[in-house]
C-alpha cells in the first residue's frame, strides 16, 4: 500500500445530517452531542454539517488532547476562545465583554493588553460567566457554532465548563456540538446523562455505513465503480466503519490479522527516516508542534521536512497552524502500540529533553507535557519537578492541580532530593492538596491529605499552618455530614486573638455553624459574636456577612434580635455570593419561626441573586428545600408539589434531595396516597447519613414514617419507629423537629416511652413550637379547652392543614362532652379546609364523624357553570412558563423569573410544545393567544 487513502466525497449519513439540521433549526436546541465508536466518522459528519451554515456564521473548534487531566485545564475552550480572537479580532471580544481585568485575560494575551490582566485569584464562576457572555453576545448578531472534539478525553475542568454552558445557554443562534466515544469515559458518561435531561440537548448517534453506502465510498475512492464482489468483501470485513473501508480499499484481497496491521499497511512504502519521525510523533500525541518534533528528532531539517511531506501525502498526518495532527487517532494508537516498550520509553525521554531545552520559551502546557513525558520515560526527578510546576500553573483548575500534586507525592520517595528539587517540603505539598480539595469539595482525598499533614506538622513551631489544616479538615468533614467541633476547637487554641486574623474569624464562624445546627444556640451566639468582632476589626466583609447570618440563626427565638442581625448581614453582603449565603440562613430562621410568607420572599431574593451570578446549582438546593417547607405550611400544596417535581430533576446533594422527598411524602400522605408517601420516605432514608448535620431530617423522616404507619393501621410499626426516634441522644437540641414528632406519637397507644418527660425536656422558643405543644397536650390529656388552645395557635400561624387537624380534635372533644351544637361549626370548617387543600383523608374523617353524630355538613355552593376553554392539559406552572415564552424570554430568563434552573425551564418548554402540538416557541406563543391560555382567571 503506497498511501492511506482518503475519500473526498461525503457518503451516506442522510439521517444523521437531517437530525443535525433539525437541531440547528430548532430555536429550543442549544447543544448536540455526536456519539460513536472510533473510526465511525463523527468528526467528518460534523465538519460537513458546519459547511452548510451561512458564510457569516462563526464556526470555531476545540479539541481535547488525549492527555486528559494530565494536560492543560480547559484545553478545548482555550482553543475556542483563541480561534474567536483570530477570526473576529480582540476589539470585537472587548466590545461584547466590557469588563476590567477579565478572567479570560489569563487565556488571551491580546485581551490582557487591552482590558488588563486577570486578577491573581480569579473566581471560577466568573470565568465561566465571561465565556457564556462572549458566546451569547456574539450569537445575538450572528450564528455561532462551537465544536468540541473528543470529549471522552476532556479534563475535569472542561467537563464542568461544558455542563455550565449547557445549563445556562440561551436558545438563540448559539450551537454547541460535541463528539465523544461513549465507552471510553465514565466521568463523561455521567456528565452526558445529566445534560440529556435538558430538552435543549440532542443526541445524534451515527450508524455504520450500509452495504450500498460502502459501495458509494469505494466508488469515490477508486474514481470508478468497484469490481464485483469487492463491495461485499469490504463491507463484511469493515463492518461499515468508514475508516476501515478506506484502509481496506487499497488491498481488498488481503486479510490482515488485526486492526493495527490494517491501519499500518502504509508503512511498507515509507523510508526508515519517515517511519522514525512517525513513531516520535505518535509518542508526542495526537497533535504535535513542529518545533517540538524538530527539536526531539536526530534528523536534520531537510530530512524532517521530507519525512513530514511524505506522511502528509500518505494522508497519515494533516498540517495545522503550528504543527501536525494524525488524521485519525486510531492510526496514532496503532503506531504507538506497535513499538516495543523500550522504544516508547526512549522517545518519551527525547521529547522530555526537548521540552527541557525549550524551558525559556514555554508553551501553555509546557510543564504538563514535560511531566507526562518524563514520567513515561521513567525520569522520576524530572517528572517530579515538572508536575510541581504544572500544579502551580493549574490555577483554579482544582481537579487537574490535584492530579499533578498527587504525582509529586507518588514520586517523592523515589527522588532522594525531592525537597531540594521543588523548593518545598512534603508538608507543603500536602497543604496544597488539602487546599485544592477544600476549594473543590473533594472530601475524602482532602481529609486523607489533612490527616497525613497533621501527623507531620509540629504545632508548636507552626501553629498557623496547623490551625488552617484543622479548619479545612473540619469543613471537609462537615461537607460529608460527619463533622464536629473537635478540629475547630483545636484550631482555635493555636490561634492567638491578638493580632486578629481572618483565619481565626473563619474558625469562629464555622464553630458557630456547627453549634447552631447542633442545637447549642448559646455557644453559637458566642462564637458568631467573636467572629463578627474579628471581621469588623479587619474589614472582612464576607466574613462579617456570614457571622451576622449565624448570629441571626442562633438568636432566632428572639425575633427582634434575629431580624437586626440579619439586617446587618445584608448590609455586609457586598457581593452576590455573600448575599446568597445570608438569604440562605435567613430563610432557615424564618421557616423555623413560622414566618413563611417572609421566608418565601427572602428565598426568592436569594434565588434571583444566584441566577444573576450563575451560582444557582451551588446555592439553590437548601433554598428550594426551605421554599417547599414554607409552601406546605401555608397550604399551597400544588405549588409545593410543582416545585419539588422541578427540583428533583436536578443533580442535588443527598441531604437536599432527601429533604425534598420528605416534603413530597408529607403532602401525598395528607392527600391520601400512602403508597407514594412510602416510596418518597424510603428514597429519603437511603440518602440520609447518620451525621449530626442531618439530625433534623432524621427526626423528620421518623415523623413521616410514624404517620404513614398509623395511616396504614400498623400501630406496632409506628411504636417501633417512635421508640427509635425518641432514643436519640441530642433530642432536646432539636426541639423544633421533635415537637411535630410528639404530636404524631401521642396518638400511639401503649407506647413505653414516657412522652410527658420527653416533652418537659424540650424548649418552646417559637410560635410553631407553642402550637405543636398545644396539640401534644390536647392529644394526651385535653378536653375542649385544650383543643381550643391548639386551634387558636394554628389560626394565628395561618397554617391551614394543622388548623384543620386541631379543629377536628376540638370537634371530637365537644362531641365527647355531648356538645353537638359546638361541634357542628368546627366540623364544617374542617370540611372546607380539607376541600381547599385536597386533603382526602381529612375530608373522609370529618364526614364519617359528622354522619356518626347525625350532623349535617353544608356543601359549599357550586360555582355557576361557564363554558371553559381547553387548557391542553397544561399544568398551572406550565401556563406560567408559557406566559413568559409568549413575552419572548429565554430559558434562563424564564428560570430567573420563576426561581427555577435553566434546565427545568427547558423541560417545561419542551412539555408545552408537545402538549400544544407545535414545533417552535413562536408557534406556542401564537397558540397561547389563540386559545386564550394566558387568561389570568382559572379555567
Amino acid at each position: 500500500m503506497v498511501s492511506f487513502p482518503v475519500c473526498g466525497a461525503f457518503v451516506g449519513r442522510a439521517a444523521e445530517m437531517s437530525a443535525l439540521q433539525d437541531a440547528a433549526r430548532d430555536p429550543a436546541v442549544h447543544t448536540v452531542l455526536v456519539a460513536g465508536e472510533a473510526g465511525l466518522g463523527k468528526s467528518r459528519l460534523v465538519a460537513e454539517f458546519t459547511t452548510r451554515f451561512d458564510a457569516d456564521a462563526v464556526v470555531v473548534t476545540g479539541r481535547c488532547p488525549e492527555f486528559g487531566n494530565d494536560g492543560m485545564p480547559f484545553a478545548p475552550f482555550v482553543s475556542v476562545m483563541r480561534a474567536l480572537v483570530r477570526q473576529l479580532g480582540v476589539e470585537r471580544l472587548t466590545e461584547v465583554l466590557p469588563v476590567a481585568r477579565p478572567a479570560l485575560s489569563r487565556w488571551l494575551p491580546e485581551l490582557a493588553a487591552q482590558a488588563g490582566s486577570a486578577e491573581p485569584e480569579t473566581d471560577r464562576i466568573r470565568l465561566f460567566g465571561e465565556i457564556l457572555t462572549v458566546l451569547e453576545q456574539l450569537a445575538a448578531r450572528q450564528t455561532v457554532v462551537v465544536v468540541l472534539e473528543d470529549l471522552h478525553w476532556a479534563d475535569d475542568s472542561s467537563r464542568e465548563l461544558l455542563a455550565f454552558l449547557v445549563a445556562n445557554a440561551a436558545p438563540r443562534d448559539l450551537l454547541l456540538i460535541g463528539t465523544y466515544r461513549p465507552a471510553e469515559s465514565p466521568a463523561l458518561r455521567r456528565t452526558v446523562a445529566a445534560m440529556r435531561r435538558d430538552p435543549g440537548v440532542r443526541l445524534v448517534v451515527p450508524q455504520p455505513l450500509t452495504r450500498h453506502e460502502v459501495g458509494r465510498q469505494l466508488a469515490a475512492l477508486f474514481g470508478r465503480e468497484p469490481e464485483p464482489g469487492t463491495v461485499s468483501r469490504i463491507f463484511v470485513r469493515s463492518k461499515g466503519i468508514p475508516l476501515f473501508v478506506e484502509a481496506l480499499s487499497g488491498s481488498p484481497e488481503d486479510t490482515p490479522d488485526d486492526l493495527s496491521e490494517l491501519l499500518l499497511g502504509f508503512q511498507a512504502a515509507v523510508s526508515p527516516e519517515t517511519r522514525a519521525l512517525l513513531q516520535l510523533a505518535a509518542v508526542a500525541g495526537a497533535t504535535v508542534r513542529h518545533a517540538l518534533l524538530a527539536a526531539a528528532t536526530e534528523l536534520d531539517e531537510t530530512t524532517v521536512h521530507g519525512a513530514l511531506r511524505e506522511l502528509i501525502d500518505h494522508q497519515v498526518l494533516t498540517a495545522q497552524d503550528t504543527g501536525y495532527e494524525f488524521r485519525h487517532i486510531l492510526i496514532r494508537d496503532a503506531v504507538y502500540d506497535q513499538m516495543l516498550p523500550v522504544q516508547r520509553k526512549l522517545l518519551h525521554a527525547k521529547l522530555a529533553h526537548a521540552l527541557t531545552e525549550a524551558s525559556e520559551s514555554p508553551t501553555d502546557n509546557w510543564a504538563g507535557e514535560l511531566a507526562y513525558h518524563a514520567y513515561a520515560a521513567g525520569d522520576s526527578p524530572l517528572a517530579l519537578s515538572a508536575a510541581w510546576q504544572a500544579a502551580a500553573a493549574a490555577t483554579g483548575a482544582y481537579g487537574e492541580q490535584l492530579r499533578h500534586l498527587d504525582r509529586v507525592l507518588e514520586l517523592w520517595d523515589a527522588v532522594p532530593d525531592a525537597q531540594a528539587r521543588i523548593g518545598a517540603e512534603r508538608l507543603a505539598v500536602l497543604e496544597q492538596i488539602v487546599e485544592a480539595c477544600y476549594q473543590a469539595g473533594f472530601v475524602d482525598r482532602g481529609i486523607a491529605a489533612a490527616d497525613e499533614a497533621l501527623r507531620l506538622i509540629d504545632t508548636d513551631c507552626m501553629p498557623q499552618r496547623a490551625a488552617r489544616l484543622l479548619y479545612q479538615r473540619a469543613v471537609l468533614n462537615n461537607h460529608s455530614s460527619g463533622g464536629s467541633d473537635r478540629d475547630l476547637l483545636s484550631a482555635l487554641t493555636l490561634l492567638t486573638d491578638r493580632p486578629p486574623t481572618v483565619l481565626r474569624g473563619e474558625v469562629l464562624a464555622e464553630l458557630a455553624a456547627v453549634h447552631v445546627f447542633g442545637g447549642e444556640t448559646a455557644r453559637a451566639e458566642r462564637d458568631a459574636l467573636a467572629a463578627v468582632e474579628v471581621a469588623e476589626e479587619l474589614g472582612a466583609a464576607v466574613l462579617a456577612a456570614r457571622a451576622y447570618a449565624y448570629l441571626g440563626l442562633a438568636t432566632a427565638e428572639r425575633s427582634e434580635t434575629a431580624v437586626a442581625y440579619f439586617a446587618k448581614a445584608h448590609a455586609a453582603a457586598a457581593d452576590p455570593r455573600s448575599l446568597v449565603t445570608v438569604v440562605l440562613w435567613e430563610s432557615v430562621a424564618l421557616v423555623a419561626a413560622g414566618d413563611h410568607t417572609a421566608a418565601i420572599a427572602a428565598i426568592q431574593q436569594g434565588l434571583r441573586a444566584a441566577h444573576e451570578t450563575f451560582r444557582f446549582a451551588e446555592a439553590a438546593p437548601i433554598l428550594l428545600v426551605k421554599w417547599s417547607q414554607a409552601l406546605i405550611a401555608l397550604g399551597r400544596w400544588r405549588e409545593a408539589l410543582e416545585l419539588i417535581d422541578d427540583s428533583l430533576t436536578e443533580q442535588l446533594p443527598p441531604l437536599s434531595e432527601a429533604a425534598l422527598l420528605l416534603s413530597h411524602a408529607r403532602i401525598t400522605l395528607a392527600q391520601g396516597d400512602s403508597t407514594a408517601a412510602s416510596t418518597s420516605a424510603d428514597r429519603a432514608a437511603a440518602l440520609l447519613s447518620d451525621g449530626p448535620w442531618a439530625r433534623q431530617y432524621q427526626i423528620l423522616l421518623r415523623t413521616v414514617q410514624c404517620a404513614i404507619a398509623l395511616d396504614l393501621e400498623q400501630p406496632q410499626r409506628a411504636a417501633e419507629l417512635a421508640a427509635e426516634a425518641l432514643s436519640i441522644d441530642d433530642l432536646p437540641a432539636h426541639h423544633h423537629e421533635v415537637w411535630p414528632l410528639l404530636t404524631i406519637v401521642a396518638r400511639i397507644a401503649d407506647l413505653p416511652t414516657d412522652l410527658d418527660s420527653v416533652a418537659n425536656s424540650l424548649r418552646v422558643t417559637t410560635a410553631g413550637d407553642t402550637a405543636h405543644r398545644a396539640v401534644f397536650l390536647a392529644t394526651r390529656h385535653g378536653g375542649p379547652g385544650a383543643w381550643q388552645d391548639a386551634v387558636a395557635a394554628w389560626r394565628g400561624l395561618r397554617q391551614p392543614y394543622e388548623l384543620g387537624r386541631s379543629l377536628l380534635g376540638a370537634a371530637e372533644a365537644e362531641l365527647a362532652a355531648s356538645n353537638r351544637t359546638a361541634a357542628q361549626p368546627l366540623l364544617r370548617e374542617v370540611a372546607d379546609i380539607a376541600a381547599d387543600l385536597g386533603a382526602t383523608p381529612l375530608a373522609t374523617t370529618v364526614r364519617t364523624i359528622a354522619d356518626r353524630a347525625g350532623l349535617t355538613l353544608v356543601d359549599r355552593a357550586a360555582a355557576p357553570a361557564t363554558e371553559r376553554q381547553s387548557t391542553f392539559g397544561l399544568t398551572p406552572r406550565e401556563r406560567d412558563v408559557l406566559r413568559l415564552v409568549a413575552q419572548g424570554l429565554s430559558n434562563r430568563q424564564i428560570a430567573a423569573e420563576l426561581f427555577i434552573s435553566g434546565n427545568t425551564a427547558g423541560v417545561h418548554v419542551s412539555r408545552i410544545l408537545t402538549k400544544l402540538g407545535v414545533a417552535t416557541r413562536t408557534e406556542a406563543a401564537a397558540a397561547a393567544h389563540t386559545h386564550r391560555l394566558l387568561d389570568t382567571d382559572d379555567q
